[in-house]
């Protein structure tokens, strides 16, 4: 929602003796909330923030078990069972795909929240999430970390392909 900057009053005199036009009853508010516009915003709100957890515990997750499973790989890497150290890297880049694809889903519904919080012209109220700029910043670990597990584990098929090395 863009700022419109309000005009500065000529003096503080002139604006201490006359009231404030939404206060004295003269000039209603344009399109007032009403109590179900502030149901509705909860309601909105809820599943937002709803779905902006279960980002972060499918964030969790996929950090969580990728750790799990690279510590497993060092493990077996060294020992003489090469059939895993092959079977390993597959894996990863499968959870790593699965939790990914999980996470674009939350973050889908969260836009589709936020454009059905815009149609219902709700903006007027308050703010629903962050500005858009910053909301999309946020966004960027939660988006980037399964590509960033899928690459490494991409790089640890072709050391693995590549057998050790002497």
């Amino acid at each position: 929602m863009p700022h419109v900057p309000t005009p500065a009053p000529a003096d503080a005199a002139s604006t201490a003796s006359a009231p404030h036009p939404a206060l004295d009853g003269s000039t209603p508010p344009v399109n007032p909330a009403t109590p179900d516009d502030w149901e509705h915003f909860r309601v909105l709100r809820e599943q937002w923030t709803h779905e902006d957890n279960l980002v972060n515990h499918r964030l969790m997750w996929l950090i969580l078990s990728e750790g799990l499973l690279f510590t497993a790989y060092g493990t077996l890497s060294t020992a003489k069972l090469h059939w895993l150290v092959f079977g390993f890297p597959f894996f990863g880049m499968a959870v790593a795909g699965v939790i990914g694809v999980s996470i674009f889903a939350a973050i889908a519904a969260t836009d589709d929240i936020q454009a059905r919080y815009e149609e219902a012209g709700l903006q007027r109220l308050c703010a629903l999430t962050p500005s858009r700029r910053i909301g999309h910043r946020g966004r960027w670990a939660a988006q980037a970390l399964p590509f960033v597990f899928g690459g490494l584990w991409a790089l640890a098929m072709a050391g693995a392909f590549n057998g050790p090395q002497s």
